[in-house]
């Protein structure tokens, strides 16, 4: 083989690879744009706070209004519901002195002008005392008791709360779920499988926000349930133990035993 019939070999050669090689070359520069778009849409992810605020709906003001009141009854509850308006020691300690002072009189001015359930429920016991010590007792019971259902009566309230919420996120749940298969259906398989899986996401935000305020409030109803229960049990045994001071004294009738010289007359208080 002469040179001139090898130069024209490699002429031949050079030119059927020169187009391949730019064909190969658009097609690798297509495939980097393909990339690079799809890079750029896997790139742009919606946050969950977006999510959040996309599904607040209109279920969202009325969890949110419920959120808001079970912050207020949390803080009215530690705020009017303590051991100082309930019952304290000073108080109970300073009654017991007037009693065995026999300053009847103060202590009933005392005790009638106190805020506290221990105050309350000793002045309606005190006022029974003409009727005797029975009346006065069955009088106890009764304002403590009242107290008592009033207190709880309040803290119910957070437990309405934790148990509506999560139907009502529910509700707004099953609303956006019906919605979003309704737009599908109307845009008759135009609606692709990943907007109807953001429409379920954005649907179930209900449902979180919902649960969120029920776990919160059951959470806090137990806490303030035996708070209350806690604090009016130790008010009213309190009161109780006052009120053993005006218990009369046994007398042989009723199988006690009479003190030397006295054979007769009113029974004095047993403490007082």
């Amino acid at each position: 083989m002469t040179y001139t019939s090898i130069r024209r070999s490699l002429r031949v050669v050079a030119f059927s690879i020169v187009p391949l090689l730019m064909s190969a070359g658009s097609a690798a520069a297509q495939d980097d744009a393909t990339t690079s778009v799809a890079t750029e849409k896997t790139v742009k992810v919606t946050s969950f706070l977006d999510v959040v605020i996309q599904g607040y709906g209109w279920i969202g003001p009325i969890i949110t209004a419920l959120s808001i009141t079970v912050v207020w009854l949390i803080i009215e509850h530690f705020w009017t519901i303590r051991w100082s308006k309930m019952v304290n020691e000073s108080e109970t300690k300073a009654t017991r002195d007037l009693i065995e002072s026999r300053k009847f009189k103060e202590c009933v001015e005392r005790v009638a002008g106190s805020k506290t359930m221990f105050g309350d429920v000793l002045t309606i016991g005190l006022r029974h005392g003409r009727h005797g010590f029975d009346a006065m007792q069955e009088a106890v019971e009764e304002r403590a008791g009242a107290w008592r259902s009033r207190l709880f009566r309040r803290v119910e309230y957070l437990n309405i709360i934790g148990n509506i919420a999560p139907l009502l996120g529910l509700l707004g749940t099953v609303a956006g779920m019906i919605e979003a298969f309704g737009r599908m259906q109307e845009t008759q398989g135009a609606y692709g499988p990943e907007d109807l899986a953001g429409g379920i996401s954005i649907a179930l935000v209900s449902t979180l926000m919902g649960l969120i305020v029920a776990i919160l409030a059951l959470g806090l109803f137990g806490v303030c349930r035996n708070r209350v229960d806690s604090m009016t049990v130790a008010a009213h045994a309190a009161v109780i133990d006052v009120l053993e001071y005006f218990r009369p004294a046994p007398t042989p009738s009723m199988g006690g035993t009479v003190a030397p010289g006295g054979g007769g007359g009113n029974p004095a208080p047993n403490r007082a």
